[in-house]
């Protein structure tokens, strides 16, 4: 990857207006993709441990992601019975 060209300052800098002002008006006023800002905001949250948007308090990364997969196969599972029902009962 290339060297970045933000200083950690600076990016500190625009999370603290982010935080003061919301990401779109931070981003427009510095002139960084509001999408930057996002990421940024993100790499925060975890190097401070905070937990991101879709975990339940209390769990980890690690445990969502279990948490997500596990929710995936079981939809997939309902989808997959849902699609042997309907050609049941087209099949009538």
């Amino acid at each position: 990857m290339g060297k970045s060209k933000y200083s950690e300052e600076f990016k500190r800098e625009a999370l603290r207006i982010c935080e003061q002002q919301g990401v779109r008006t931070a981003s427009d006023k510095l002139g960084i993709p509001s999408k930057t800002m996002y990421l940024w905001q993100r790499a925060e949250r975890l190097g401070r441990g905070m937990p991101l948007k879709g975990l339940k308090p209390g769990e980890t990364a690690e445990e969502g992601i279990k948490r997500l997969e596990r929710e995936i196969d079981e939809l997939r599972e309902a989808n997959h019975i849902l699609k042997k029902a309907m050609g049941f009962l087209v099949g009538r």
